[in-house]
């Protein structure tokens, strides 16, 4: 063999092992942008009596956040900071917010946090986010 044989050879050679790298690069960032399948948990309806979700409506107009942990559970109204939902003075709407939570924990089981929404029909719409 010549030394031009044996450099075409190792020239077909790199230009073969260039493009599997190149086909493996293209797989691995396609596998990167799309990233992994996010599974949103569905929102859940939870149905209250008229009182109560008028007294959640009068406690606030935004989403509530809801935490359920070891600890206990806290809200977060508005922009004030997360508290123990014992401590709401609003007996009724705190009355409200147990009744959500139990609905949930039976769902979701006993560490999880959602967004609260009130919906015009009077039904409750909680979307879990962890």
């Amino acid at each position: 063999m010549t030394a031009l044989a044996i450099t075409l050879i190792v020239a077909l050679v790199l230009i073969v092992v260039l493009l599997l790298v190149y086909w493996y690069a293209v797989r691995l960032k396609r596998g990167l942008d799309t990233g992994p399948a996010f599974q949103p948990h569905p929102p859940l309806t939870v149905e209250l009596t008229e009182t109560a979700a008028a007294s959640l409506d009068h406690l606030s107009q935004e989403p509530i956040l809801l935490k359920q942990a070891e600890d206990g559970t806290r809200v977060q109204i508005d922009d004030r900071p997360l508290v123990l939902l014992s401590i709401l003075t609003d007996t009724a709407a705190a009355a409200a917010l147990r009744e959500i939570v139990a609905d949930v924990s039976a769902r979701y089981g006993m560490e999880w946090t959602a967004l609260v929404t009130s919906r015009p029909d009077g039904s409750i719409r909680v979307q879990r986010l962890a």
